[in-house]
């Protein structure tokens, strides 16, 4: 039996880490487990809860407002007896530790609720106000890389709650053998899948396009996504003269057609906790080149499954697409590899077990 979480997610926007809360909560209700969602009111995932069927709560969980909102996440907490209280990002996490907290000192059945905390992405310890929260608050902190756990500073009271578990990919979902698309050409593609943010990378990504064209005339670079970079990232494209072989294809709900057509994925990060786009790829089958920040290198093995390169360097990440599309064969035994390695390390029912036993472990059963 599942221990009864409810889960917090404050994000306003959609990410990663709503795929990956969204998906941890949906596996639970597939196993026939109770699931309830507390998230940020108006929130991109408040959105799309009420099509799931999942149980919710939508309140202000952020800053001032959600300081006002405390009271009434103590009374739903109170109210719905969850065992454990699983957050999903840092934003909220003082103000759910503290209602936590406050319930524990009732004593009685409360005194056994507990609190997982899931951090995602890495960041300088003397830059996050909310580091108490996993120091002391906390019963768990779920690191997806070692990467992430690297950045939490060696008190002892605090390492000993650290624990690594990736997040998942669903490679059920995400199979090349499921997805069928007819290319309309046959121009070598790359694609790329993240928010169009400054720690994302495109714009180096773009500066490597006029170095890779001329070793790859017809190629021609697919980013699915949208974000505050993106008026930018088109003029650049346009100062480079490359706007005519890139393609801004905005948000898109399903990415697997996208996959299915690449001949290369590519990952360029500046920062990155472990890279759940470069899973995806991995288990659509498709060689990644990625940059060395943050947990990539733990994800994507260089020459195995993809090529590591410097992030920031224009110049190695034009010159690892180069190989890769110059080398369809190699490309192809990279893909294979990377299948095999999401399907072995990275599947969401292998992940989820890991969860539900940290679960039991905090709990005194494990």
């Amino acid at each position: 039996m599942v221990p009864f979480a409810i889960h917090v997610d404050s994000n306003r926007t959609w990410g990663g880490g709503q795929e990956q809360s969204l998906g941890l909560a949906l596996a639970l209700a597939e196993r026939g487990e109770t699931v309830h969602f507390i998230v940020q009111q108006g929130s991109a995932l408040a959105a799309r809860l009420p099509a799931t069927g999942l149980s919710f709560d939508d309140m202000s969980l952020r800053g001032a407002r959600g300081i006002l909102s405390y009271r009434r996440l103590v009374r739903r907490l109170r109210d719905l007896g969850p065992e454990i209280v699983h957050v999903h990002e840092a934003a909220s996490g003082h103000l759910v530790a503290q209602a936590v907290g406050r319930l524990r000192r009732k004593g009685g059945s409360q005194q056994r609720l507990r609190l997982v905390v899931t951090r995602r992405t890495v960041f300088h310890a003397d830059s996050m106000p909310s580091l108490p929260i996993y120091a002391s608050l906390s019963d768990r902190v779920i690191c997806v890389s070692e990467a992430v756990r690297a950045c939490f500073p060696p008190a002892p009271n605090l390492r000993e709650r650290l624990v690594v578990i990736p997040d998942f990919v669903d490679c059920k979902h995400f199979d090349p053998a499921a997805v069928s698309v007819e290319r309309c050409d046959e121009r070598p593609t790359m694609v790329s899948i993240g928010r169009l943010t400054k720690e994302k990378g495109h714009r180096v990504l773009l500066d490597a396009l006029p170095m890779v064209l001329p070793e790859a005339p017809e190629a021609r670079l697919v980013i699915c996504a949208q974000g505050p970079e993106e008026e930018r990232l088109r003029r650049q494209a346009e100062s480079l003269g490359v706007a005519g072989a890139v393609e801004f294809a905005g948000f898109v709900l399903d990415v697997r057609p996208y996959l299915a057509s690449a001949d290369v994925f590519v990952m360029p990060s500046l920062s990155e906790g472990l890279g759940v786009a470069a899973l995806e790829a991995m288990a659509m089958g498709k060689p990644v080149v990625a940059t060395d920040a943050g947990g990539l290198p733990e994800s994507v093995i260089h020459q195995e499954t993809g090529l590591i390169v410097a992030a920031g360097r224009a110049e190695a990440l034009a010159e690892a697409a180069i190989s890769l599309l110059q080398h369809p064969a190699w490309a192809r035994q990279m893909g294979e590899a990377g299948r095999a390695r999401a399907l072995a390390h990275y599947d969401r029912p292998r992940i989820v077990d890991r969860i539900v036993a940290l679960y039991h472990e905090v709990l005194g059963g494990g």
